[in-house]
């Protein structure tokens, strides 16, 4: 047998090959830069794993010491030139400019590891942390984007077709939405006709195209399932080689080039209690009134939450203003503008009102067109890795954590608001998806 020896250099510290035992670095000794750049790696790559919207926007760079707030100017649109008469000189136009300004938001979190983890584990602790800060930090660089991209009003909501017909016929085109209906009859389902509004409207507007040719989406996996199935669909491997796939792509449809998602919206309102997603109205209305009594019970905690919720009743859209806690059956919801007295009411359900109807899930599928948003990438305070071992004096006075963990600074703001179109839309799973 090889004899190697009471001291092996190892990548976190120096191991006896015979029973095991460590021996840490010393200042002279250390193989510390070099895992410091592997952890780099293996958080950074973890983390670029999910930023799809974040990649897809214009990168505006924020030198040091520069503030935390970043403005945009945008010259005004002028429009079409005058034709001119002999000899006379025409109205001057008005000229100007506009400006956006956003600020940076910082964001991090670490592990601490004990030495005894740390060393007798059998997997390495440290790698298995810097991968999943990794994922963390990349879920919330990209949902900062994408909270920006959510203030977007350039809404389209899917029209209902008859998912019994033949075709699937068009029969109506929703006005808000809490009326997307998963219903088979009038079915708010993504469909190739919606993406084809969507790009008329950003050609309309002139918006750019991000490879000369084609717009770029971004889907939730429960939307891709519903729409991949059409034969309009077209499949990344169908691309000619010289097409550029991003992060994330699955293909393509009507000239939009779709990536997948996740953290693609999914918009569905909490529970109304934690033992109940719905109530149920106890009594009948003899006449319109804010006040509805509820068969279920409400906790003190629960109503004091319940405040501002938005709620369906009898498939009316209503907030509400206070509720009263109590024992199933003595509880009650006040809303802020009264409930339509009926006979019918009574067992009715009431939903959460934040989603689709009776509560159900909604998506939201973003088209961009080219520059339709910025990203800030501050000089020195992208997704930086952090570790500090149990010999550099964070451990305490007997060595005994390490701390493993990242930060960065963002900022995202649209500035062409008429460069994003959003398709609101149901499904087969909106019934389970939970927000995110």
């Amino acid at each position: 047998m090889a004899n190697a020896g009471t001291l092996v250099n190892a990548s976190t510290q120096y191991v006896n090959a015979y029973d095991g035992t460590g021996i840490p670095f010393d200042a002279t000794h250390s193989m510390t830069a070099t895992m410091k750049t592997f952890y780099d790696t293996v958080m950074l790559d973890n983390a670029r794993d999910h930023l799809v919207y974040t990649q897809l926007g214009s990168k505006e760079p924020l030198p040091a010491h520069n503030g935390y707030t970043v403005e945009w100017r945008k010259w005004d649109t002028l429009p079409d030139a005058d034709q001119l008469k002999e000899g006379v000189i025409p109205t001057g136009k008005k000229f100007g400019l506009t400006y956006q300004n956003v600020t940076l938001t910082q964001h991090g979190l670490y592990v601490p590891v004990t030495d005894v983890l740390e060393l007798h584990a059998v997997d390495d602790v440290i790698v298995g942390a810097t991968q999943e800060i990794g994922a963390s930090l990349g879920r919330t660089y990209e949902k900062v984007t994408r909270a920006a991209l959510m203030l977007n009003a350039n809404v389209l909501l899917a029209d209902a077709v008859n998912s019994t017909a033949t075709g699937w016929p068009y029969v109506s085109t929703p006005s808000s939405r809490y009326l997307l209906s998963n219903s088979a009859a009038a079915y708010n389902v993504m469909s190739p006709d919606m993406i084809a509004q969507a790009v008329t409207k950003l050609e309309q507007s002139n918006a750019p195209y991000y490879d000369g040719t084609n717009f770029v989406g971004v889907l939730h996996p429960s939307v891709w399932y519903d729409l991949r199935r059409h034969p309009d669909w077209q499949e990344v491997h169908k691309y000619s080689a010289t097409t550029e796939i991003f992060n994330g792509e699955v293909g393509m449809l009507h000239g939009v080039r779709f990536l997948k998602s996740t953290i693609a919206p999914v918009i569905r309102g909490a529970d109304l209690t934690a033992a109940s997603r719905s109530l149920t109205v106890k009594t009948t209305l003899q006449s319109a009134g804010k006040t509805v009594a509820v068969d279920e019970a409400i906790s003190e905690a629960e109503a004091a939450a319940l405040a501002g919720r938005k709620v369906l009743i009898n498939g009316t859209l209503h907030t509400i203003d206070e509720a009263a806690y109590g024992t199933a059956g003595n509880a009650t919801i006040t809303t802020k503008d009264d409930v339509a007295e009926t006979d019918a009411i009574k067992g009715k359900l009431i939903y959460p009102g934040e989603g689709g109807a009776n509560g159900i899930a909604v998506y939201q599928t973003m088209i961009f067109g080219k520059d339709a948003f910025k990203v800030v990438d501050p000089d020195g305070a992208g997704i930086e890795t952090i570790i500090h071992n149990k010999e550099s004096g964070i451990g305490g006075p007997l060595n005994q954590f390490s701390t493993i963990g990242g930060k960065f600074e963002t900022a995202a703001k649209i500035v062409y608001p008429e460069r994003i179109v959003t398709i609101e839309s149901v499904g087969k799973y909106s019934t389970s998806d939970q927000a995110n």
